[in-house]
């Protein structure tokens, strides 16, 4: 009796431990349209990172720091896109979502411009990027509503 018990419970334990594993998750998406009017940066083709970030490094982080991330073959899992913008041409893309921080979005011009980073904090899952000819100024990120 105690011997059919004994075999119960490790029959059990063994069936437990092979049993079914749940999935994971599939990572939250973000659509990006991004639409940039053709005199843009002179109408030459300019890149585009998306990080993920908090406010303190969004801040620190210097025109240097992104262009060599853009260079660079080895992101870390901190960029979530590197998109070359054709200025005139909506294009959309989709990346992984921040889940607890936010999405900075840095533009690198052929001459380096006043406005060239803009910080989406809580990112939707989509989003839009307008990027204005004024000195390549771009004039927002914005959730989707």
């Amino acid at each position: 009796m105690i011997r059919k018990i004994v075999f119960s419970v490790i029959l059990a334990l063994c069936m437990t431990a092979c049993g079914h594993k749940p999935v994971p998750h599939p990572p939250l998406r973000m659509s990006v349209d991004i639409h940039s009017d053709p005199s843009v940066n002179n109408g030459e083709v300019f890149w585009m990172v998306i990080k993920e970030v908090d406010e303190a490094q969004f801040a620190f982080d210097s025109y240097e720091d992104i262009e060599a991330i853009m260079q660079s073959n080895n992101w870390g899992t901190d960029v979530l896109a590197v998109v070359a913008v054709v200025p005139g041409v909506p294009h959309t893309i989709s990346v992984i979502r921040p889940t607890y921080r936010h999405a900075g979005f840095y533009f690198l011009f052929t001459y380096e411009e006043a406005y060239w980073k803009v910080l989406h904090k809580k990112p939707a899952k989509k989003c839009r990027v307008h990027i204005e000819p004024y000195e390549g100024y771009v004039t927002g990120v914005a959730g989707a509503f």
